[in-house]
């Protein structure tokens, strides 16, 4: 469909040179002697030709806001001086104009400008409108991320529980508006309270439905992989932790969500202290004996989602009085340094034994401190979950 074009000027010559020449080049036109905007979408035209007298004769707010006019509706204009060659101050207040004719009677010229200017607009056009649209998706994409992230938030433990003799604290730093650490703290029965901690690689939509499928896959209520059904007395029985992470990695292959997780899963007995435990390529949990004496509970297997390499196993360990049992990310073991040097275990480590005789939710608060000071200016890489259980 032809693109309509205005051509506006005092010039009544120029004027209908112009038109004649726009006639012949197949361009449906009308023209103006002085500056007006069109009431409605309908009447704008596609490409103005103006003569810059205007400029100099008429009102200087009303050229102005004729220029604002085309430049924010993206009418192209071609503008050319009827009476001089433009000077080069002139020119330099022209910049929402497309382009200047200097010589209208040529008209090989005037086609190959107007050609361009309506290509240029039209491409234009298009470019907004894929701003548009590709805002609009931000909104969408911004709107799931919240969503994500309060239903990743929700997930989280409200209160720091205590079970008889066993008292928990932690600290869950997301790097990012929607992380992949995951961790849940359950009474299974009276003897028994599961304890595990999960990192998701990466980050955003993906890693949180992970979190959120693995949290119902290990909930009491959605699931019954952590505590099966029986039909003798006492009517049930908790998982062994190898058997709960073999059937993770059965439940979460590569393939389902294109993503690895790496798990901590522990079974402690709150009376007792007797803890039996299994890892999925994650970092060991540290064992800081009430003497200084430290255990690394190293005993399960490699990272759910690349397929049965080697067999689980569990470990088992008894905490006694005074004991205290981390367990973390390695959000805060690779968080680097202002030389890009990692934290490391090492680090983490001596930070838990300087403070073994601080109260228990200070020494929590106290390492991340730490590991802030330690990265300065650096953000975090990854998010940091860093858990702590006492047994009193």
């Amino acid at each position: 469909m032809p693109q309509q074009i205005l051509v506006i000027s005092p010039d009544k010559e120029a004027s209908q040179s112009l038109y004649d020449d726009l006639h012949v080049l197949g361009y449906p036109t009308t023209c103006a002697i002085n500056l007006t905007r069109p009431s409605s979408q309908e009447h704008r035209p596609t490409l103005c030709v103006i003569d810059l007298q205007l400029s100099r004769d008429g009102d200087s707010e009303q050229w102005e806001a004729w220029l604002q006019d085309c430049f924010t509706t993206h009418t192209a204009c071609l503008a050319f001086d009827s009476s001089a060659q433009p000077d080069r101050d002139t020119l330099a207040r022209l910049e929402p104009l497309s382009d200047i004719l200097t010589t209208p009677q040529n008209q090989a010229l005037l086609a190959g400008k107007i050609h361009s200017l309506l290509t240029i607009r039209k491409i234009t056009i298009k470019l907004e409108a894929t701003r548009h649209q590709l805002a609009h998706y931000q909104g969408e994409l911004q709107e799931a991320l919240e969503s994500a992230a309060h239903i990743q938030r929700s997930l989280i433990p409200k209160q720091q529980p205590s079970y008889y003799n066993l008292q928990y604290s932690w600290q869950y730093i997301p790097c990012k508006q929607v992380g992949g650490d995951l961790f849940n703290i359950i009474q299974l029965d009276e003897q028994t309270v599961m304890t595990y901690l999960v990192d998701v690689s990466g980050h955003g939509i993906s890693s949180a439905m992970v979190t959120v499928s693995v949290h119902q896959s290990l909930s009491l209520h959605t699931g019954q992989l952590v505590k099966r059904p029986t039909d003798h007395p006492p009517f049930y029985e908790i998982t062994p932790p190898w058997a709960v992470l073999q059937e993770l990695e059965t439940e979460y292959p590569f393939e389902r969500f294109e993503e690895f997780f790496t798990i901590s899963y522990l079974l402690i007995n709150p009376h007792t202290g007797q803890l039996r435990y299994c890892n999925a390529g994650h970092p060991p949990p540290l064992l800081l004996r009430k003497d200084g004496r430290v255990e690394r509970l190293a005993a399960g297997g490699t990272v759910i989602g690349v397929g049965k390499l080697v067999d689980f196993v569990d470990g088992e360990a008894c905490l006694k009085p005074g004991d205290r049992l981390f367990m973390y990310t390695d959000g805060i073991t690779d968080h680097l340094g202002k030389e890009d040097e990692a934290y490391g275990e090492e680090r983490l480590l001596k930070q838990l034994l300087t403070q073994r005789n601080k109260p228990f939710d200070d020494v929590i608060r106290d390492t991340l401190i730490a590991l802030r000071e330690f990265g300065g200016s650096t953000l975090p890489i990854d998010d940091v979950t860093l858990i702590g259980m006492e047994f009193r």
